[in-house]
Protein backbone atom coordinates (compact mmCIF):
# COMPACT_ATOMS: atom_id res chain seq x y z
CA UNK A 1 0.00 0.00 0.00
CA UNK A 2 1.37 3.42 -0.83
CA UNK A 3 1.80 5.57 1.76
CA UNK A 4 1.24 9.39 1.54
CA UNK A 5 2.96 11.60 3.58
CA UNK A 6 1.94 15.23 4.24
CA UNK A 7 5.02 17.10 3.81
CA UNK A 8 5.29 20.16 6.58
CA UNK A 9 4.58 23.69 4.86
CA UNK A 10 8.41 25.33 4.83
CA UNK A 11 7.56 27.80 7.13
CA UNK A 12 5.09 26.23 10.34
CA UNK A 13 3.77 29.65 11.10
CA UNK A 14 2.27 30.31 7.75
CA UNK A 15 -1.26 28.45 8.15
CA UNK A 16 -1.54 30.03 11.39
CA UNK A 17 -0.43 33.54 9.96
CA UNK A 18 -2.97 33.26 7.33
CA UNK A 19 -5.83 32.34 10.28
CA UNK A 20 -5.08 34.91 12.57
CA UNK A 21 -4.69 37.37 9.37
CA UNK A 22 -8.22 36.07 8.55
CA UNK A 23 -9.77 36.26 12.17
CA UNK A 24 -8.11 39.98 12.32
CA UNK A 25 -9.55 40.88 9.00
CA UNK A 26 -13.20 39.50 10.13
CA UNK A 27 -13.21 40.93 13.63
CA UNK A 28 -11.73 44.47 12.25
CA UNK A 29 -14.77 44.80 9.71
CA UNK A 30 -17.57 43.19 12.53
CA UNK A 31 -15.87 46.20 14.57
CA UNK A 32 -16.17 48.43 12.01
CA UNK A 33 -20.29 47.78 10.93
CA UNK A 34 -21.21 48.71 14.93
CA UNK A 35 -19.10 51.43 14.87
CA UNK A 36 -21.03 52.49 11.63
CA UNK A 37 -24.66 51.13 13.44
CA UNK A 38 -23.84 53.84 15.66
CA UNK A 39 -21.80 56.53 14.18
CA UNK A 40 -24.45 56.69 11.24
CA UNK A 41 -27.86 57.96 12.65
CA UNK A 42 -25.27 60.15 15.37
CA UNK A 43 -24.10 62.36 11.55
CA UNK A 44 -27.22 62.38 10.01
CA UNK A 45 -28.40 63.83 13.21
CA UNK A 46 -25.38 66.37 13.32
CA UNK A 47 -25.58 67.39 9.79
CA UNK A 48 -29.45 67.70 9.51
CA UNK A 49 -29.09 71.41 9.94
CA UNK A 50 -26.59 71.73 6.59
CA UNK A 51 -29.33 70.56 4.32
CA UNK A 52 -32.47 72.14 5.98
CA UNK A 53 -33.40 75.76 6.77
CA UNK A 54 -32.97 76.16 10.33
CA UNK A 55 -34.31 79.13 11.41
CA UNK A 56 -37.65 80.51 11.29
CA UNK A 57 -39.39 83.42 12.67
CA UNK A 58 -40.11 86.86 12.02
CA UNK A 59 -40.88 86.52 7.66
CA UNK A 60 -44.63 86.72 8.41
CA UNK A 61 -47.05 89.59 9.58
CA UNK A 62 -47.15 89.24 13.41
CA UNK A 63 -50.12 90.63 15.31
CA UNK A 64 -49.46 94.44 16.96
CA UNK A 65 -52.90 95.26 18.19
CA UNK A 66 -56.43 96.87 17.49
CA UNK A 67 -56.84 99.52 14.92
CA UNK A 68 -58.38 101.99 17.97
CA UNK A 69 -55.52 101.47 19.90
CA UNK A 70 -53.38 103.66 17.14
CA UNK A 71 -56.14 106.60 17.63
CA UNK A 72 -53.81 108.54 19.89
CA UNK A 73 -51.49 112.00 19.70
CA UNK A 74 -48.49 109.91 20.61
CA UNK A 75 -46.65 106.75 18.67
CA UNK A 76 -47.39 103.49 20.75
CA UNK A 77 -45.19 101.44 21.18
CA UNK A 78 -45.50 97.44 20.88
CA UNK A 79 -43.55 94.36 21.15
CA UNK A 80 -44.11 91.82 18.22
CA UNK A 81 -43.90 88.13 19.04
CA UNK A 82 -43.56 85.44 16.71
CA UNK A 83 -42.81 81.36 16.82
CA UNK A 84 -38.97 80.99 16.52
CA UNK A 85 -37.50 77.28 15.35
CA UNK A 86 -33.46 76.95 14.99
CA UNK A 87 -32.58 73.59 14.23
CA UNK A 88 -33.86 71.48 16.62
CA UNK A 89 -35.54 74.33 19.03
CA UNK A 90 -39.04 75.82 18.61
CA UNK A 91 -40.27 78.74 21.25
CA UNK A 92 -43.11 79.26 21.03
CA UNK A 93 -44.18 83.67 21.07
CA UNK A 94 -40.80 84.47 21.85
CA UNK A 95 -40.66 88.83 21.87
CA UNK A 96 -38.59 89.59 18.08
CA UNK A 97 -38.93 93.00 18.14
CA UNK A 98 -41.19 96.28 18.77
CA UNK A 99 -41.98 99.05 16.94
CA UNK A 100 -43.78 102.54 17.48
CA UNK A 101 -47.04 102.89 15.57
CA UNK A 102 -48.99 105.91 14.98
CA UNK A 103 -50.62 107.83 12.59
CA UNK A 104 -48.98 110.44 10.22
CA UNK A 105 -51.17 112.26 7.36
CA UNK A 106 -54.06 109.97 8.45
CA UNK A 107 -52.65 106.16 7.62
CA UNK A 108 -50.68 104.32 10.20
CA UNK A 109 -46.84 103.98 10.39
CA UNK A 110 -44.65 101.91 12.27
CA UNK A 111 -40.77 102.43 12.94
CA UNK A 112 -38.23 100.35 14.14
CA UNK A 113 -37.52 100.77 18.03
CA UNK A 114 -34.03 100.16 16.88
CA UNK A 115 -31.69 103.21 16.26
CA UNK A 116 -29.71 102.69 12.88
CA UNK A 117 -26.80 103.83 13.98
CA UNK A 118 -25.55 101.22 16.61
CA UNK A 119 -28.12 99.27 17.35
CA UNK A 120 -29.77 100.45 21.03
CA UNK A 121 -33.27 101.25 21.49
CA UNK A 122 -35.35 104.38 20.48
CA UNK A 123 -37.33 106.07 22.97
CA UNK A 124 -39.79 108.57 22.43
CA UNK A 125 -39.77 111.82 24.75
CA UNK A 126 -43.49 112.78 24.84
CA UNK A 127 -42.80 116.53 26.10
CA UNK A 128 -40.60 117.25 22.96
CA UNK A 129 -42.69 114.98 20.35
CA UNK A 130 -39.67 113.51 18.92
CA UNK A 131 -37.81 110.16 19.30
CA UNK A 132 -34.50 110.06 21.19
CA UNK A 133 -31.68 107.31 21.13
CA UNK A 134 -30.03 108.10 24.47
CA UNK A 135 -26.78 105.67 23.46
CA UNK A 136 -25.37 108.44 21.56
CA UNK A 137 -27.65 111.44 21.64
CA UNK A 138 -29.46 111.34 18.43
CA UNK A 139 -32.48 113.29 17.50
CA UNK A 140 -36.04 111.84 15.24
CA UNK A 141 -38.18 114.08 14.44
CA UNK A 142 -42.01 112.29 15.21
CA UNK A 143 -41.65 110.71 11.44
CA UNK A 144 -37.90 109.45 12.03
CA UNK A 145 -36.26 111.64 10.25
CA UNK A 146 -32.92 112.34 11.73
CA UNK A 147 -32.46 115.58 13.38
CA UNK A 148 -29.27 115.65 14.97
CA UNK A 149 -26.45 112.94 16.52
CA UNK A 150 -24.60 110.57 14.50
CA UNK A 151 -26.90 108.02 13.08
CA UNK A 152 -26.39 107.61 9.49
CA UNK A 153 -30.05 107.33 8.58
CA UNK A 154 -33.28 107.88 9.85
CA UNK A 155 -35.52 105.30 11.79
CA UNK A 156 -35.87 102.25 9.80
CA UNK A 157 -40.02 101.76 8.83
CA UNK A 158 -41.75 98.63 8.52
CA UNK A 159 -44.42 97.68 6.61
CA UNK A 160 -47.74 97.63 8.00
CA UNK A 161 -51.11 95.92 7.33
CA UNK A 162 -54.16 97.05 8.51
CA UNK A 163 -57.66 95.23 8.12
CA UNK A 164 -60.78 96.07 10.16
CA UNK A 165 -60.00 94.28 13.92
CA UNK A 166 -56.32 93.85 13.35
CA UNK A 167 -53.19 96.02 12.76
CA UNK A 168 -49.91 93.44 11.82
CA UNK A 169 -46.21 94.83 11.05
CA UNK A 170 -43.99 92.70 9.43
CA UNK A 171 -40.81 92.83 11.45
CA UNK A 172 -37.40 93.14 9.86
CA UNK A 173 -34.05 94.37 11.17
CA UNK A 174 -31.55 95.98 9.06
CA UNK A 175 -28.26 96.91 8.81
CA UNK A 176 -26.59 98.96 11.10
CA UNK A 177 -24.17 102.15 10.50
CA UNK A 178 -25.08 102.71 6.95
CA UNK A 179 -27.06 105.29 5.13
CA UNK A 180 -28.97 102.70 2.89
CA UNK A 181 -31.46 100.98 4.66
CA UNK A 182 -30.34 97.19 3.90
CA UNK A 183 -32.23 94.19 5.36
CA UNK A 184 -30.52 90.99 6.99
CA UNK A 185 -31.51 88.07 6.43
Amino acid sequence: MAHQHHSAPDNPNAVSDSRRGFLTLGIGALGAGMAATVLAPAAALLAYPLGHATTSGSDAFLPAGRPDQFDTEDPVKVDLYADRVDAWNRVIQVKVGSAYVFKHEGELVALSTVCPHLGCGIDYAAAEGKFYCACHKTWFSRTGEVENGPSPRGMDALELKREEKLVSIRYQRFKQGTAVKEPIA
